[in-house]
Order: structure tokens, then C-alpha cells, then sequence
């Protein structure tokens, strides 16, 4: 099973997935020489999608790959459904379920730029609805803070009150808030110290392990990966921070990968 992301985000979908399927062997690829993808264009995030998918099937023998990475997601997934012929999941803002258990009626859907900007959004959140009220936040930075945050460095909560300071002001605030980020999990402690106030989160991950579960219990799948592998794009300072996080996930390898040319 291959999972990939820009950044740590990746890694809250991982731990539920160990959690609940704990003997399954995983590779996690984390693509930080193009962190962030959300202010990528979309050729970018195609084009990126496909070569690391290619690059790490003509090393490792992956049966399944999940994109767990909402901008991506959004933006590449039918196309990388297309490129290849085994089963890739993607992790998207659940508006649906949002509406369904929102009590004030008033949702807060934060993403990154690319993925407001995608036609999956803008197609969910354009619809007529007089009873839908979606407010939307896009934001960059908020996933510059998870990564800090998974380092173990300071985040300063003046920032992160100026991402949240248009909900702030609002008369009626949102009761619901979608993460339309993976990176976004790791910041509901400071999201609801931010809001003061009690907020139910939707974040999509629970779909992803079911699909992931289901697949796995369909298909009696000879795991021909024997070890947990951790593979980056690029070495830096950054990377060497986050080695101590690593080792919860036993990952027996952990490696540059070279991607290949397109």
C-alpha cells in the first residue's frame, strides 16, 4: 500500500489505517521537495501525482495507493484513476455530511487554495441551497503550522487567530468546521482554543478506511512488501527534524527517492 502527501499530513490517515488494519505493510512517500501542493497550479499536481505513482511502481510492488492529500485529491484524482489500473483513493471535504449535522446551519470549510480553487469544490459549494451557508477560509499557511507543530517547534497563536479571524468576527459563528487539508488534523486543539467554543470537526478520514478496509477484506492480497518504508524527495534540515516523529511508525527503511524523468 502506497500513501502519499506533500508534507505530515498524511500521517494522521496512516495512523488510523495501522490502527484498524494493523498487519498491513505500507509505504509513505513524503513529496517535501514540492511542499506545499496548495500553491501549486493544477498541471503541477497532475503532473506530480503521476511521476511519483510511476516512480515508486517500477521500484515497489504497490496494489493500492491512496492519496491522502485533499488538495491533490481534488484536483488530480479522476485523471490518475485513468493513468493507472489499480485502485487509488482520494480524501475530499465532506460537505455533504457537514450539512447533514450542522445545528446552526452555519460551516466553516477551511482548505488550501488549490482546493477551493478545484472544480470539485466550487461545483459542491455553488450549488442553490437558500439553506446553506459555507464559509470558506483559504489558507496556505495553516499547513506550514501542522508541519511545525509535528517538529515539536513553537506555533504562535497571534497567526493562527489572523487565518481565523474572519469567522472570529462573524455575528453567528460556525458550528462545523470540514478540514479540507490532512495537515488541518493536527491543529483541532488550537483551531477550537482559537474559536472558543465547541466545535464538531468533519475531516473524511473515516471514508478512507473504510475504502481501504473493504478493499483489503475483498481481495486476498499477497503483501509482497515486507517492511514499513518512509521515502523522501528531498534531504534537508526539515527532514532530519522530523526522524525522531518517524519512529512510532516502524518504518524499517527510510530513503531518498529519485524520481524519474517524465
Amino acid at each position: 500500500m502506497l500513501i502519499f502527501d506533500s508534507g505530515v499530513g498524511g500521517l494522521s490517515i496512516l495512523e488510523d489505517i495501522k490502527k484498524t488494519l494493523p498487519n498491513i505493510k505500507y509505504i509513505y512517500i513524503l513529496d517535501n521537495e514540492a511542499f506545499p501542493y496548495g500553491n501549486k497550479t493544477k498541471c503541477f499536481i497532475i503532473q506530480r501525482s503521476i511521476k511519483i505513482i510511476k516512480t515508486i511502481k517500477k521500484n515497489y510492488p504497490i496494489s493500492i495507493t491512496i492519496i491522502a492529500c485533499n488538495t491533490a485529491s481534488t484536483v488530480a484524482l479522476s485523471i490518475l484513476r485513468k493513468t493507472f489500473n489499480f485502485p487509488i483513493i482520494g480524501i475530499f471535504p465532506d460537505i455533504k455530511h457537514a450539512e447533514k449535522i450542522s445545528q446552526n446551519k452555519i460551516i466553516g470549510l477551511i482548505a488550501t487554495q488549490a482546493t477551493i480553487n478545484s472544480s470539485y469544490i466550487k461545483k459542491r459549494t455553488n450549488k442553490k441551497n437558500p439553506n446553506k451557508n459555507i464559509q470558506i477560509i483559504s489558507t496556505n499557511k495553516l499547513a506550514v503550522i501542522a508541519e511545525k507543530k509535528i517538529r515539536g517547534l513553537i506555533i504562535s497563536k497571534i497567526e493562527l487567530k489572523k487565518i481565523f479571524q474572519k469567522w472570529i468576527d462573524l455575528t453567528i459563528q460556525p458550528d462545523t468546521i470540514i478540514l479540507g487539508c490532512t495537515h488541518f488534523l493536527l491543529l483541532k486543539k488550537e483551531i477550537k482554543e482559537i474559536l472558543y467554543k465547541s466545535i464538531y470537526f468533519v475531516d473524511s478520514k473515516d471514508k478512507i478506511i473504510q475504502n481501504v478496509k473493504k478493499h483489503f477484506n475483498r481481495f486476498n492480497i499477497d503483501q509482497k512488501i515486507k517492511d514499513n518504508i518512509f521515502l523522501y524527495s528531498k534531504n534537508n534540515i526539515e527532514l532530519k527534524k522530523l526522524l525522531f516523529f518517524l519512529k512510532k511508525y516502524n518504518f524499517k527503511e527510510i530513503n531518498y527517492l529519485k524520481l524519474i524523468s517524465s
